[in-house]
């Protein structure tokens, strides 16, 4: 690892010297590095840290919660014939044991089965802010884990329409907190370069789940064989229940509860062998008061103090003893080249994380009304529009009439030549995505978010006049060629952004209430779509994509005007530059290069 600064764009070796030695002023020391690492200026800023394993493994374990509701989405879609005998009295009522092959369930209560799931999940993202904010995003994490198990267990266990539809709405709660929870977890303990490529692992995650479900179900032909399909998201909640403790807390979380020396263990461990000053700076920053007396906080920044301290009078071939002073944190020491460094490092950290900490004020919870009318410490209602139009975007795009074979346009071009061609499409449809979405996790922190997103719209605006110019004129080949295309697009961009783009944008003290409106917008728009695309179709077929095809390239306006570029740039220059009411973006501009230093493209 290079010993010099990262160079900043457009400024010579003189200003970039100098730059960094205001950087070194600025913030408190803080390394994060092995036993024999005792050169401090060998370090790296923590903003640039680069692949994790830790960060990677926690991410994976967190997606499993995606990956159910994926799942629970995709076994109905096609399972419904092998769950439900339509006709009480038909053959299909037959036993196994104590639980019958197939339920009994009239049309209308098979609808509002499939249905309830995405009730569940806006009455769960409704609570998921606060669930997260009283108790942690990992432990929200592994309880609500345990509400998906008792989902799948009341699913799996199902001998009537109530008892099945019970389990539905369940699970739906769990996935509605899941959708809150594990992206604003992710986005808090990955780093800021490879922040675009952990967040695109929520879209990975839906659709791998949407894909094996759907496979799952089309191979659990007979018997009770569906019963194991439609409670194996239960399989995923029991893996995080076990592993997800032994993963740290976001350390965000951690400062914004005041639990400061948790905090700082927490960050130490995601980000070792870097210097986190400059990080643990901005995480302070984002908070909006941190109730916390002056007591406590000389309390903690003494312990720093007395530690490195004793670490600078030991002899210099004793400096491992001195390691195990910090009995918490013991392979995680702080230490610097010199005795004298020691102490004045350590008290630079004392003194500003002392002056950053506001003393006798209440702390105050941003609530989802007070950051819309921007009543915050800053004014967020041009981002939070942002997030908002981006969301509610993923819906008005017209995707659910693509994916799902019960009611769409896969169906009504395919189902007249064979029964099983349209549920087999919908599979080929969602494993030929994974293409986009594994393009996506490349180019995301290299081409910016505007630039996916963009392109992203744009392709499905022309997608959906090819969609409906084939249903208009034919031929059906054109149509289908179409839909692949359009769901190509969908997960280059919009399917994935605006799922992490959230935490990237909104600070800290308002993050919660940004995830709870705008996760919670995600599913009402899922129920609107849910029942409106079917009543459109038997009104005007062909003219539904031309709709979808209006919101997609009104989206694309929208981003092109009003949506900042955050790629590589931290929360508090991406909230000074659009705080506010809401405005064009137009001016380019770069905050943080790929060799660490500032670039991205905003206002």
């Amino acid at each position: 690892m290079s010993s010099e600064p990262a160079a900043v764009c457009g400024k010579d070796s003189g200003e970039q010297s100098a730059l960094h030695k205001q950087s070194r002023t600025m913030y408190p020391r803080v390394f994060a590095v092995d036993l024999h690492d005792v050169d401090g200026d060998r370090f790296q800023d923590s903003r640039q840290a680069g692949f994790s394993w830790y960060v990677l493994t926690t991410t994976l374990l967190v997606s499993l919660s995606v990956i159910s509701i994926g799942w629970s989405f995709g076994v109905v879609n096609i399972s419904k014939s092998i769950i439900c005998q339509i006709s009480p009295l038909g053959p299909g009522n037959t036993h196994s044991g104590e639980f019958p092959n197939r339920i009994p369930f009239s049309n209308s209560a098979w609808t509002i089965a499939v249905g309830i799931l995405a009730v569940g999940g806006f009455l769960g993202a409704l609570v998921s802010g606060a669930i997260s904010d009283s108790i942690g995003r990992r432990n929200a994490l592994v309880v609500n884990n345990g509400l998906c198990l008792a989902g799948s267990v009341l699913m799996g266990t199902a001998t009537t329409a109530v008892h099945f539809t019970l389990g539905r709405f369940v699970i739906g709660i769990a996935c509605g907190v899941a959708s809150g929870v594990a992206n604003t977890y992710v986005g808090e303990i990955a780093p800021l370069k490879w922040h675009g490529f952990y967040g695109s692992f929520f879209q990975l995650s839906i659709v791998i789940g949407l894909l094996f479900g759907q496979l799952a179900a089309m191979h659990a032909t007979g018997g009770t064989g569906w019963r194991i399909v439609v409670a194996f998201p239960g399989v995923f909640s029991l893996i995080q229940i076990a592993l997800l403790p032994l993963r740290v807390e976001s350390p965000r979380y951690l400062l914004k509860a005041h639990h400061i020396n948790e905090a700082r263990h927490a960050l130490l461990t995601l980000r070792r062998g870097y210097d986190v000053a400059a990080e643990w700076q901005e995480s302070l920053l984002s908070l909006d008061v941190v109730e916390i007396n002056a007591s406590n906080v000389r309390y903690h920044s003494d312990q720093w103090s007395a530690t490195a301290a004793a670490a600078s009078a030991v002899p210099a071939n004793d400096q491992a003893d001195a390691n195990a002073l910090d009995k918490n944190d013991s392979k995680l020491t702080m230490k610097t080249k010199g005795h004298k460094a020691v102490d004045d490092n350590v008290a630079a950290s004392s003194l500003t994380f002392a002056e950053n900490m506001p003393v006798e004020r209440a702390t105050h919870v941003s609530g989802v009304w007070q950051t819309l009318c921007g009543r915050t410490r800053d004014d967020l209602r041009h981002l939070m529009a942002c997030c908002i139009v981006l969301m509610v975007l993923q819906q008005l795009s017209g995707i659910s009439a693509i994916l799902f074979s019960d009611s769409g346009v896969v169906r009504d071009i395919l189902d007249p030549f064979s029964p099983l061609s349209a549920p087999w499409t919908c599979v080929v449809v969602c494993g030929t995505s994974l293409p986009a979405i594994f393009l996506c996790l490349a180019c995301v922190d290299r081409l910016g978010r505007r630039a996916l997103l963009l392109g992203s719209l744009g392709g499905m605006s022309v997608c959906c006049v090819l969609i409906s110019a084939g249903l208009f004129y034919g031929p059906n080949s054109m149509v289908m060629a179409a839909v692949f295309l359009c769901y190509f697009a969908f997960n280059m961009g919009a399917g994935i952004v605006p799922w992490f783009i959230i935490s990237e944008v909104i600070p800290s003290y308002s993050l919660s209430a940004a995830t709870t409106l705008c996760c919670s917008l995600y599913w009402v728009m899922s129920i609107a779509i849910g029942l409106m695309v079917p009543l459109i179709e038997n009104i005007v077929p062909q003219w539904l994509f031309v709709i979808f095809g209006c919101f997609t390239l009104a989206g694309f306006l929208l981003v092109m005007l009003f949506v900042p570029e955050t790629m590589n740039c931290p929360i508090t220059e991406v909230v000074k530059k659009h705080s506010g009411n809401i405005h064009v973006v137009v001016k380019p501009y770069r905050r943080l290069n790929a060799s660490g230093s500032i670039g991205g493209t905003s206002r």
